[in-house]
């Protein structure tokens, strides 16, 4: 063989060697990554032969069922625009998102929980069927929620949460859109620059504005340097911090001497500010850290449809250690620099105050049966982190019901129950605020906690506190 030829050879064989490893590697080593990835169309298709299990509510309602067209199984939405977000779709053009893509292995009857029955079945003769899954959402106050949000015509999210154990009661985004028709308004839905395709529950990035106050408020009360009754000086609406930074209330209004918890009540940016200087960057990053930020909260939605909240730049988290300049730090005690959260961790930061300093970890599947009702998994309510002791979460419980009866969440007043909670405006740049409300009740057993985000709005507890006020009413019945 002349050296030509013989070069070739080696050429040839080279290449298809790597051509044999690439293929044996997307085969057997991405084989599962390419069957879990949503966007697999191809096995939609092959699943659709499958009778898909059903998603109901807390109520038994459902939220998805099936359509049956010669030997294919179509997906439908009984509800609707209610819960697309979190529901999600599973769809023969664009592929799956939501729910339907997290839990496809027990919908779609491959998990190995619900293979042995289908086994069995399959051996008789009858055909391969999913398992359905029983959701702790309420379809009442999901409604309400959504309404108090369409109502207004404004863009936003509401999570209520059970206060004991962190199932997730409702979860909504608006605008929001019917999956039903996603295929004749795929191009609409995604030019539409309200993002109706976005959760913005659990991946909206905010700035928490005065919400924030909460984490604040538990590093002060634990450093041992603050109680609720440290006094501060006569406020006049701007505080010189050092030179050259100077910090001014929301409107520039004044409150004179004034202990903490008034300053908490009133949202008082000055004290915050001064509060956060004290305490330094370390300390008011270790209780983000407590409260869970900088990670993504444990949820049953895929891992690319949750934001994880903390400090961002360029669209980028920014690591929990990363330097900060004393401005900053100054600024993010009372919820601005570049602090970013979703609605789901303010959820839960108050779900800590109202739990005795138990944060639970949120789940919105409460079962899964098989399709002959015989239950295969069972949520078990279950700790996530104990971010501060029982007597701080007290003592901001009581503070959160003077923000209610007396500061800037009267809004949300109502004869009916006692509402705790903390308001927020932050600023946005190029349009109006963001209202913030995040609370519970009934403040003396809380039994749901509630946060409210309402985009491009005004002063937080105006306009966020109805939408609290009237979605807790109605998760406890009143």
């Amino acid at each position: 063989m002349n050296k030509p030829v013989r070069r070739g050879f080696y050429v040839s064989w080279l290449m298809f060697a790597s051509l044999i490893l690439m293929l044996g590697y997307r085969k057997v080593i991405q084989a599962s990554d390419l069957a879990d990835n949503p966007q697999n169309t191809r096995k939609v298709f092959a699943q659709m032969r499958i009778e898909r299990g059903l998603i109901l509510g807390s109520d038994k309602a459902e939220f998805a069922n099936n359509r049956k067209e010669a030997d294919l199984f179509y997906r439908v939405y009984p509800t609707g625009d209610l819960a697309p977000q979190l529901v999600g779709y599973n769809n023969i053009t664009y592929g799956q998102v939501g729910l339907e893509h997290s839990q496809n292995k027990y919908l779609t009857g491959t998990a190995d929980e619900v293979e042995l029955v289908n086994l069995l079945d399959t051996v008789m003769g009858k055909e391969k069927k999913g398992a359905d899954l029983r959701l702790t959402i309420n379809p009442r106050v999901q409604r309400t929620a959504l309404g108090e949000l369409q109502n207004l015509g404004k863009r936003g999210a509401v999570v209520v949460l059970d206060a004991k154990t962190g199932a997730v009661i409702a979860m909504t985004s608006n605008p929001t859109y019917d999956p039903n028709q996603l295929e004749e308004n795929w191009k609409v839905l995604n030019a539409d620059p309200g993002s109706p395709l976005l959760n913005r529950a659990t991946q909206g990035l905010y700035t928490p504005g005065s919400t924030f106050k909460m984490i604040t408020t538990a590093a002060a009360l634990e450093s041992g340097e603050y109680t609720s009754q440290s006094r501060f000086r006569d406020d006049k609406g701007r505080t010189d911090i050092f030179d050259g930074f100077t910090v001014q209330n929301y409107q520039k209004e004044s409150f004179g001497e004034h202990t903490l918890e008034e300053a908490f009540s009133k949202s008082i940016n000055t004290t915050f500010a001064q509060i956060g200087d004290r305490l330094g960057q370390g300390k008011l990053v270790e209780y983000m850290q407590k409260f869970g930020l900088y990670e993504k909260p444990p949820f049953e939605l895929p891992a690319d449809e949750m934001s994880p909240s903390g400090r961002y730049e360029n669209g980028e988290l920014l690591p929990s250690d990363d330097p900060m300049g004393r401005t900053q730090v100054v600024s993010m005690a009372f919820g601005q620099e570049q602090l970013l959260v979703t609605p789901l961790q303010m959820a839960l930061v108050a779900q800590s105050i109202a739990n005795d300093g138990r944060m639970m970890k949120p789940y919105v599947i409460d079962s899964i049966a098989d399709y002959n009702g015989t239950i295969i998994k069972q949520a078990s309510p279950d700790v996530w982190r104990t971010p501060i002791r029982p007597e701080t979460a007290r003592t901001e419980k009581d503070m959160m019901v003077k923000v209610v009866n007396e500061g800037t969440g009267r809004g949300a007043k109502t004869s009916k129950v006692q509402i705790a909670a903390k308001t927020g405006t932050a600023e946005v740049d190029g349009r109006g605020p963001n209202a913030w409300f995040v609370g519970f009740a009934p403040a003396d057993n809380p039994k749901y906690v509630i946060a409210v985000v309402v985009e491009d709005s005004d002063a937080g507890g105006g306009i966020s506190s109805p939408v609290a006020r009237e979605t807790l009413l109605a998760a406890l019945g009143l």
